[in-house]
């Protein structure tokens, strides 16, 4: 969907994409740059990337999924990020858009192998945009493994003007 609007330098782009197999699909957004960053904006992107690794290591068989949840919820109290907080970690991923188990403080489903989720815990600053990438990752015994592969570092995603 469009919304008429014209790019310009200094513009955050949050892009989605995803591909369906034997009905099944994945989920995978990243954030985009137009032209250079501002210090604010790759403040905010870093903290994101960083949130997001955090939470992707996090995700383990045997946890409730709350537990995912709770150690983004951490870091952002601990870098005063609390305001810009809204929506929960992530999400199953089989055959639906969004779906239980939900990587949430509310959800104590235990995690078990083989579930696919997303993760996607996002910082949206008013006044200046949304930072979130979305990736999708398989349980595995020995933690999780990324589905989805795409350039997650700032500077292969910077849009040049």
């Amino acid at each position: 969907m469009t919304s008429n609007a014209r790019l310009k330098p200094g513009d955050i782009l949050v892009t989605g994409a995803t591909a369906s197999i034997w009905g099944y699909s994945c989920e995978l957004e990243r954030t985009m740059i137009m032209g250079e960053p501002t210090p604010k904006q790759e403040r905010f992107f870093n903290l994101m990337l960083e949130v997001q690794t955090l939470a992707i290591q996090s995700v383990k068989p045997g946890i409730p999924c709350g537990a995912v949840d709770r150690v983004v919820r951490d870091f952002f109290t601990e870098h005063g990020l609390e305001p810009y907080w809204r929506h929960h970690t992530g999400h199953a991923k089989s055959t639906q858009v969004h779906e239980a188990p939900f990587l949430d403080i509310g959800d104590q489903r235990t995690i078990e192998v083989g579930m696919v989720f997303t993760v996607e815990p996002g910082i949206y600053v008013p006044g200046l945009g949304g930072f979130r990438h979305s990736d999708t990752v398989a349980v595995t015994p020995e933690g999780v493994e990324l589905i989805t592969y795409y350039p997650r570092d700032l500077a292969r995603l910077i849009i040049p003007v």
